[in-house]
């Protein structure tokens, strides 16, 4: 029952992010928002376990230590090691009757003794976020090895079970939730709770697993100092500079300037780019839109064929909607010639590249 109980859990665990991830409406998330920090960190914590029943010991207090790292937005890997040392129930007062009745209890459980245990464990968890701001959610699962010590006590109880010491490694799996509250950019609050599963391959005290809930309370340190924030970074290139007037052809300069901006972009990282087309309100609304789109269209396919993935390119066109320069403004022009040259701010390609990152 504790294995199907840990395995949907950790099933739930590893789902759940997936699921948000879907029913999210917007797809082309950023692993580099404002929130997201990759340094390796460290993690030293306190803990107190729910200690299972079947190893008839007192709850308990620990203490651990974690190393990790963020992988994107939505994920850390770390290793985790905790120990604690759970002190059997006093039977030392116990009288003659109460001694029988605790013998009776033993051999229905299949108890082969009363003792401490010295517990420790290393294992390999995954924390799956669904936020990287102030407040940081995150479920978790690992899977690892935990060392089991059990100490006889000098019991009646003992005695009459010929009980044995003795220590194992076993399998064990954990699963469970928790949250981060960043205090700077250098620490932050760190509490969890889990279900932590041991297979007692030794069988020690019984010939069962034990299943135990651990709640940790501690602090997340990263290591090193913050790289700079990703930001979007906007290009605005002069429509006249890159095509013929009224056409979405690229000139020879225009190739060159799409073609540098290409090897600019390789020597940085990224996460999209947003290529927008505009037009001055000279002409019809209709074909100022196919203009600019057909702009932006010509722009974008110059980066990608310089090696910009098209996976992360998207062109836009809004014809004359985000005008600089009004024809208002440029009522004052003596001809068309003047007005086209006043007009000319509003005839521009903005490349917008999103996640901007140096290397």
């Amino acid at each position: 029952m504790k294995k199907l109980y840990l395995s949907a859990m950790c099933a739930t665990v590893l789902a759940s992010p997936l699921a948000a991830r879907a029913d999210s409406p917007d797809m082309s998330y950023s692993p580099y928002s404002s929130g997201f920090d990759d340094r390796w960190y460290i993690s030293p914590f306190a803990s107190y376990t729910w200690a299972d029943n079947d190893r008839g010991t007192d709850d308990a207090n620990g203490w651990g230590f974690a190393v990790g790292k963020p992988i994107n937005e939505w994920l850390n890997v770390e290793a985790r090691a905790t120990w604690t040392n759970f002190v059997s129930e006093d039977l030392t007062e116990l009288s003659r009757q109460e001694i029988e009745d605790r013998l009776v209890d033993f051999r229905r459980r299949g108890w082969r003794g009363e003792g401490d245990f010295e517990v420790a464990d290393i294992a390999v968890d995954g924390l799956f976020f669904f936020s990287r701001g102030s407040f940081q959610p995150f479920l978790l699962a690992g899977i690892g090895a935990i060392h089991d010590d059990f100490e006889c006590d000098r019991t009646e109880v003992n005695r009459a079970f010929q009980c044995k010491s003795g220590s194992a490694w076993s399998f064990m799996a954990e699963a469970g939730a928790g949250f981060l509250v960043p205090v700077g950019d250098y620490a932050s609050i760190r509490v969890d709770g889990r279900y932590r599963y041991d297979n007692n391959s030794d069988d020690l005290r019984r010939s069962d697993d034990f299943g135990d809930w651990i709640l940790t309370a501690g602090v997340y340190i990263p290591l090193g100092a913050r790289g700079a924030a990703p930001t979007t970074r906007t290009f605005e290139l002069s429509a006249d500079a890159l095509f013929p007037f009224d056409s979405a052809t690229l000139t020879s300069t225009g190739v060159n300037t799409m073609n540098n901006l290409a090897s600019d972009l390789s020597q940085v990282d990224y996460t999209a780019v947003r290529v927008a087309g505009h037009t001055d309100p000279l002409g019809s609304d209709a074909y100022n839109l196919d203009l600019s789109q057909r702009r932006a269209d010509s722009a974008a396919g110059q980066l990608i064929s310089q090696g910009v993935s098209g996976d992360r390119v998207s062109a836009v066109g809004y014809g004359e909607t985000q005008l600089k320069v009004t024809e208002a403004e440029c009522a004052s022009a003596g001809s068309r010639a003047a007005l086209i040259e006043c007009l000319q701010p509003n005839r521009r390609v903005e490349v917008a590249v999103e996640g901007y990152k140096e290397k």
